[in-house]
């Protein structure tokens, strides 16, 4: 509660300062913006007493970003790099005997694996296989390494995967041939390759390819990572996850297995249970295997609870029962009956201590917390902490200490020094049903009491997500106010880390009940004394630029739209997305089983009332909501006569992260918004 009054007072302070004392600080740049590094991945030593981290930088002139690995003392020094600046670095993980890091090398065609000596400061190739490696992590005797590798299924060897990537190489023709769906995923199309689990002996030899002949990948693409596949305490054995069947496009169902580290046939620990599970960690004397499941199969945003396995009984159990938010990550605490977790709630990542015997309690409540790690003491933990107002840096905290978390990292302090970023205030107003709903509002750089400001509203994505209290690396808030905007995010019906039934609540009404909270966030937001009323626009992607794209048929009340991602025709889109699960959950099926949603709720059945002028991006390499979509919404706007632009990126998906593709992106949002918003902003 302390740290809650202290983050609250200190906005306070902040909002309180006149402007004759900020006339010497500047709004965010777009060259600023993009100049910023970023922190991830904390690691802490076994001791507690270093934590390696990775820190991403980007290099305009490339085009690109760059990942080196850090290692910094949790008590107090500077942070010194330690991965070699030619090959770079990532997902460094400690030795058990807290003497080594292994990571990943991250420039070049193929990453490897590399050990870095502590003591002596020397580092040695672990791997050099044609498919590369990724995702490294220890056995808990120190003795092997697991790592993945996109492999040839029917490959046995290293022999044959060069040999099948050669006559890939040396083919005449591009052209692709399938018989399953799922034939593309995210970006990338289907290429005949598979994500395989491999362990490799620290003191040299050949990796095992540990999963060799399946059909499948692990972790399961393309989000999955080593959180989802762990060594077994005696290190003679792995759980991982993965998803088998022709069946993948249309449900989510994943399971864990049990593999032994020289290979072989794997058993299938969680089958029966019918949604997704991921994240197996077994407990310190390895009877048990926590993992987090998903109940309903076809469901990719039902809620992540937190299980426990008993290896001998194979009874699996819920703990904590009663908590009500969708678990993120989680770690074991050295006594075995409890566990440290991360879970959004009510706008922000928020860290809890829960106990086998169902007990929870919530640890820390300031900033949004996340990428947390334990120390194999149990007395330790780093994570990332940030805010809306401040970039994400690595935080060392003493469990149950009476001090607050330490910051390890000030990476952005410097470029930061003189640019002023209001923090995220919270906002609630009634919805529909007479829901209390709830958001964000952050004011702009040049707010001033007595005047007032254009309003611009943001709406998120899923549709089952949420805006957090964080510094988002492409969606900024403070980069969407610095123009002299009053910025609101509002988290609707729908939103996550307000209870499952809130997030339940958008499906088959995609624009009902939803589209009341939206539109009354807007009036709560307008009526306040330093909003204009009369400038209002709204940006959203995905889910939100389909909601961009449902309110140009819907109202009247925006004066310039932004739709990036947005779906435009439903129908032609479940013909076109690759996770046929999600609108098949969304609207209760296919379009040809179940008309009455994909007709009610589709955009494109009300373009007859576009009028508001708006801006359509789209990547061409977007596989969730195809660039169709984006085009067909372009279409629309220009055959009716709207003021529209299209925004189209040849080289980037559903995000757009190249730097020079985020300058262009900022560049026309900033433009489009200054077009329909201009006037006399104070």
């Amino acid at each position: 509660m302390f740290r809650i009054m202290l983050a609250a007072t200190l906005a306070a302070i902040c909002l309180a300062v006149p402007a004759t004392a900020q006339t010497d600080r500047r709004p965010l740049s777009i060259e600023g913006f993009l100049a910023l590094e970023r922190v991830a991945d904390p690691q802490v030593s076994p001791d507690g007493k270093w934590v390696v981290y990775t820190v991403i930088a980007p290099d305009l002139a490339a085009n690109t970003r760059l990942s080196d690995v850090w290692l910094v003392p949790t008590d107090s020094g500077a942070s010194r790099r330690i991965s070699d600046r030619r090959a770079g670095g990532r997902s460094a993980r400690w030795s058990p005997d807290g003497t080594r890091i292994a990571y990943v090398t991250s420039r070049g065609d193929m990453s490897q694996i590399r050990i870095y000596d502590t003591r002596t400061r020397r580092f040695r190739t672990v791997t050099s296989l044609s498919t590369g490696a990724d995702g490294v992590m220890w056995s808990p005797t120190g003795t092997h390494l697991a790592f993945v590798s996109d492999v040839a299924p029917e490959c046995p060897d290293e022999a044959c995967n060069q040999r099948v990537l050669a006559e890939r190489e040396a083919r005449r023709t591009q052209a692709r041939i399938y018989d399953e769906l799922l034939f593309r995923h995210w970006n990338t199309w289907e290429d005949g390759l598979r994500s395989h689990l491999f362990v490799v002996p620290v003191a040299g030899g050949m990796p095992v390819d540990v999963t060799a002949g399946l059909d499948h990948d692990i972790p399961v693409p393309p989000f999955g990572g080593s959180s989802d596949y762990a060594f077994m305490p005696d290190g003679r054995s792995l759980v991982y996850t993965t998803k088998v069947g022709t069946d993948q496009a249309w449900h989510t169902n994943s399971d864990i297995y049990r593999v032994a580290i020289e290979g072989g046939e794997a058993t299938n620990l969680t089958r029966g249970l019918l949604g997704a599970e991921r994240h197996p960690l077994p407990s310190p004397d390895g009877s048990l295997v926590a993992f987090l499941s998903q109940e309903r199969a076809g469901f990719e945003s039902d809620r992540w609870r937190l299980m426990v396995l008993d290896l001998s009984s194979r009874g699996v159990r819920e703990v904590p029962r009663q908590f009500d938010r969708s678990v993120d990550g989680f770690a074991w605490l050295p006594n075995g009956r409890e566990f440290i977790l991360t879970a959004d709630d009510r706008q922000r990542g928020a860290v809890f201590r829960a106990g086998l015997d169902g007990t929870v309690q919530r640890l820390l409540a300031w900033g949004n917390t996340g990428q947390l790690a334990l120390a194999s003491d149990g007395n330790t933990v780093a994570f990332v902490n940030d805010a809306m107002h401040r970039p994400g840096e690595v935080y060392a905290w003493k469990l149950g200490g009476s001090g607050d978390p330490r910051p390890l990292t000030t990476v952005n302090a410097e470029r930061l020094r003189d640019v002023l970023m209001h923090p995220a205030e919270d906002i609630s107003w009634v919805g529909a049903d007479g829901y209390t709903v709830h958001g964000l509002l952050v004011r702009p750089p040049q707010f001033r009491r007595g005047s007032r400001y254009p309003l611009l509203v943001l709406i998120h994505g899923g549709p089952q997500g949420a805006w957090l209290d964080n510094f988002h690396s492409r969606w900024n808030a403070q980069m969407f106010a610095a123009p002299g905007y009053v910025t609101v995010l509002l988290n609707p019906r729908g939103s996550t880390g307000f209870g499952q039934r809130f997030t339940d609540q958008i499906s088959r009404d995609w624009g009902g009940k939803v589209f009341i909270d939206i539109m009354a966030g807007v009036e709560h937001a307008a009526r306040l004394p330093y909003v204009d009323s009369t400038r209002i626009a709204a940006v959203g992607g995905s889910y939100g630029g389909y909601m961009v794209n449902w309110i140009n048929g819907n109202s009247n009340r925006f004066d310039a739209l932004i739709s990036h991602a947005g779906i435009f025709n439903l129908e032609a889109f479940y013909g076109g997305t690759e996770e046929l699960w999600f609108p098949e959950w969304e609207f209760g099926g296919p379009p040809w089983v179940e008309r009455t949603y994909y007709e009610q709720w589709s955009p494109h059945r009300f373009a007859r009332n576009f009028g508001t002028p708006t801006l359509v991006i789209h990547g061409a390499l977007d596989y969730r909501v195809p660039d169709t979509q984006g085009l067909q919404m372009f279409t629309a706007l220009r055959r009716r006569g709207v003021p529209a632009r299209l925004l189209y990126f040849p080289d980037e998906g559903h995000w757009i992260g190249k730097p020079e593709n985020q300058r262009l992106w900022w560049t026309e949002v900033q433009a489009w918004l200054a077009r329909f918003l201009s006037g006399s902003i104070p």
